[in-house]
Order: C-alpha cells, then structure tokens, then sequence
C-alpha cells in the first residue's frame, strides 16, 4: 500500500508479538485493558468507578510532546445504562499545565440476554480546549484543512459490537461517528480488537461461590485477573472529502496493553500505542488506574 511506513509497521508487529510470548506464560469493565476499543460490557446498576489515565506521548514529525491525564467518574443507572464524566488536564512540551477538556459519556447496551454480537449505542458530548490532547478516538482524515485554534463542542457517537467468545476471550468493533458544532462536519473513526485474560484467580468455581467467598475474604493486593488488549484504531475519512484509508491522510494505531484487577477492586494498566502511518504519532505510553466502588 503505497505510502504505508513499513518500518513503523514491524516495529509495532514484533513489539506484539514479543510482549504476548513474554505475557503468556504468566470484574468485567467496558475497555477490559483496551483504551480507545469498547466492547458489550456495561456497569452493574448502582457500580461506580474512579479512574485516571494518562498519556506519556513521543509526537514526531517536528511536533512537540505532551503528558495528558483524564479523571474518569463512571456510574451504572441500571444494568444496561451506564454514564461517566471526565476532566482532562494536558500539558504540551514548552507550556504550562491547563485544564484542556470536559465530556459526558452514555453507553446503552439494547438486550440484556446475549444477542449476536451484543450492540451498544454510545454517544459522547465532548467540550475540548485548544490544549486538549489526549486520546479516546481517532476520526476523519489529516488533509481537512484546520481552523484557529479555538474551544471545541462535538458530539462523538459510537455503534459497538462485542462478544465473549470464551469466558477469557472478548473481541469487539466499534463504528465511530464525530460531528462538530461549529461547522456541522462529520467525521469518521473505528476501533476493533480483543481482550484476553492470561490469569484468573478464581477459575473452576461457580459465578456464585466466586461471589460468596469474595465477600467472606479480606480485601487484598491478591491478583484476581490479568488481561492482555490488543486494538486497532484510526480514522476512515469524512462527510467533506469523502472516506479513505489512505496512509498518507489518515492516523492509525496499534495498541498493546496489560491489565491487572486485585481482589481489593483496584485496578491498573499500562500499555502503548504505536503510530502505523506518516501523519501519526510516533508512539504513546498509557497508563491508568481505578477503583470499583460496589
């Protein structure tokens, strides 16, 4: 594919393939250890969750790095409905530290027993800042031209497919749609991969007896599950000029990235984002850390 960086591309496929065979040997949350990728997952009604990430990013192409951290509050209204709010603070190299953007987040899964690929509708208003940098979805194509930098207000709306294949293994896909207030444009994004636990403490034992014994046991640092994400992500183009997948229009991504949930409802990720075009970032280092309220 012309325009394709092929040296990008087998950095990123061996950094893959040696982080599974160096992982391998060794509660149910809607990214599991994924990032940008949702899967069929909702919170239980009454769940809560705090969370922090943060983006550690070696831009390229002449572009300045930046550190970005995003402060999640997740809420489960019911089984099927959960919400969440999110700060982000951001800070690109040679600027100081400044507030960058504020979004409020609904995901709706439509059957509660398990359908063909379990749909979600999502939809995301996001107010972001010029200093906005951190990443939860790629969307249209890098030769839109840009305007000044200036506040922000888009509507982000997913359509998401999940499915657990086995009682470890989680694939999914999501269809991104993103409009901007301020001139009506359409983008277009999409995520797919799969999540994989390489340990759980508690297999062999009914969902009722792992739910009995967790309330009799003290709460620990004891590792409960270990997940391995894989996703994809990038932008297909918009309503303007059109969709592509041309390399040399278009940011995608290959992320890798670990998850490990303790018993005491803690859990913590690290993982990384590969840039697979010219336009892209070169790399980013992701991390994060949260706890279940249940």
């Amino acid at each position: 594919m012309a325009g394709l960086d092929w040296t990008r591309v087998s950095r990123t496929l061996r950094g893959m393939v040696l982080g599974a065979a160096f992982l391998s040997p060794h509660s149910v949350l809607a990214n599991d250890a994924n990032v940008v990728l949702y899967n069929q997952h909702t919170a239980e009604k009454g769940e809560t969750e705090i969370e922090v990430f943060s983006d550690f990013a070696n831009v390229g192409n002449g572009e300045p790095n930046y550190t970005a951290q995003l402060f999640e509050f997740e809420h489960g209204l019911t089984d099927l409905w959960t919400s969440a709010l999110y700060l982000e603070g951001a800070k690109t190299e040679g600027e100081n530290y400044d507030y960058a953007s504020f979004r409020f987040e609904n995901r709706v899964r439509l059957y509660k027993d398990v359908t063909f690929f379990n749909p979600v509708l999502y939809a995301e208003y996001e107010q972001k800042e010029p200093a906005s940098q951190f990443i939860t979805a790629v969307v249209g194509r890098t030769d839109e031209p840009e305007g000044p930098p200036e506040t922000e207000h888009e509507l982000e709306t997913r359509l998401i497919f999940g499915h657990d294949l086995t009682d470890r293994l989680t694939v999914a896909f999501d269809w991104i749609n993103e409009i901007k207030f301020d001139n009506g444009l359409w983008s277009f994004g999409y995520a797919t991969g799969f999540s994989y636990a390489l340990f759980k403490a508690n297999d062999g034992e009914e969902a009722g007896e792992v739910s009995e014994n967790r309330g009799l046991q003290a709460k620990s640092w004891d590792l409960e599950k270990l997940t391995l994400g894989v996703e994809f992500y990038g932008g297909l183009g918009d309503a303007e000029l059109g969709l592509t997948l041309d390399p040399n229009n278009t940011e995608q991504y290959a992320g890798v990235n670990l998850e490990s949930e303790f018993d005491n409802h803690v859990h913590v990720t690290i993982g990384g984002a590969f840039g697979l075009t010219q336009p892209s970032q070169d790399a980013i280092l992701r991390l994060s850390a949260g706890y279940e309220f249940q």
